[in-house]
């Protein structure tokens, strides 16, 4: 078995394939794991955050974080030497030395005792996500989001006539939302997020848990993505002049439970109330040195959610009040609740069997 991985390793080296992180061959040179390509994108974008920080993407760490080549999640060390494993590539843990953020849910979530219905059964991201995602298929997207960059999708398993995995069932929530929500829209638990990060603190520290405030999964997040309503999350940042930026995006928080939201947990309440009448609504407060956040849906109007800004004094996050509006920035194609849809929410609704 050894010769065979040993076998692999010189094939894949003789067909072009890098040790070293030189450019990758075919598809997987242009594929957004090694290119980066969405976060640079809307990064350098006219309302992206590069507007305030003045600093290209090819100058920031975040570049670091992608795929260089076939090694980075191929190539396996042991006391024999140094092989290629399809196994290794396969893996959860792999997955995760670089999707910080999935790390972050998996960790709030255990300790909130609240797993995610998928990772209970024991499946990993390669069950759901595809080669064609990881490896590319030769085009070049701008984004994850782009037609055709992403394949993974609730109905790839879960449909009116499934055997093998859970069936979608009728039920009256189906037969109104089907055409008009996505599934994470009821079954996403909460939006994770890493809220406030400071860009004056990444450039004195060096550190990025120095540099925001804290993980937040209290709330979730409701966004528009090609039409439909999804759920979503977001990035409010800070200038090393407190420069204040705020960018939205849907965005599929890994947490999702069998049993969806009930009516009542979007419908009738306080947030689509205020929202409804164009009222401000403050999603947070900064309150004896931490932020607590609204617990519950909040769907996205961009003008009318006010979230705090912080910034670092003596070594401790204070609240500040920012001297300009934030720059605000509907990314990966983020679309606003319409004044209609808001309406529809204001009523309360309560779910009968």
């Amino acid at each position: 078995m050894r010769r065979v991985f040993w076998l692999l390793g010189f094939m894949i080296v003789m067909s072009g394939m890098p040790l070293n992180g030189e450019e990758p061959p075919d598809s997987f040179s242009v594929s957004l794991h090694h290119t980066g390509e969405g976060m640079r994108y809307w990064y350098e974008a006219k309302d992206g955050f590069m507007k305030i920080t003045g600093v290209p993407y090819d100058q920031l760490s975040c570049k670091g974080c992608h795929v260089a080549g076939c090694q980075t999640c191929h190539l396996k060390q042991t006391k024999e030497g140094a092989f290629y494993s399809t196994k290794k590539a396969s893996s959860t843990t792999t997955c995760l030395k670089c999707h910080s953020r999935e790390k972050a849910t998996i960790s709030l979530d255990t300790l909130n005792q609240c797993g995610d219905v998928h990772r209970n059964s024991f499946l990993t991201c390669i069950d759901c996500h595809s080669h064609q995602e990881i490896h590319g298929n030769g085009t070049q997207h701008k984004s994850m989001r782009a037609p055709g960059a992403m394949t993974a999708s609730c109905t790839n398993c879960h449909t009116q006539t499934s055997v093998e995995f859970t069936a979608i069932p009728d039920s009256p929530s189906h037969d109104i939302h089907m055409d008009e929500l996505e599934c994470n829209a009821c079954h996403v638990q909460n939006t994770m997020a890493c809220y406030n990060c400071h860009f004056g603190e990444l450039a004195r520290t060096k550190s990025k848990p120095k540099s925001f405030t804290t993980k937040v999964k209290d709330f979730l997040l409701l966004v528009k993505y090609n039409g439909k309503i999804t759920s979503g999350t977001l990035q409010t940042l800070v200038g090393k002049n407190n420069e204040p930026f705020i960018c939205y995006v849907p965005y599929y928080t890994h947490s999702i439970t069998k049993e969806a939201r009930k009516c009542e947990e979007c419908h009738g309440t306080k947030a689509a109330t205020l929202l409804s009448a164009g009222k401000e609504f403050k999603p947070a407060v900064f309150k004896d040195g931490r932020l607590e956040f609204y617990n519950g849906v909040i769907p996205l109007v961009p003008d009318l959610l006010k979230w705090p800004f912080l910034e670092k004094k003596n070594g401790k996050w204070v609240e500040f009040t920012p001297s300009q509006p934030p720059l605000i920035q509907l990314a990966v194609y983020a679309e606003p609740f319409s004044q209609e849809e808001l309406d529809a929410l204001v009523e309360p609704q309560v779910y009968e069997e």
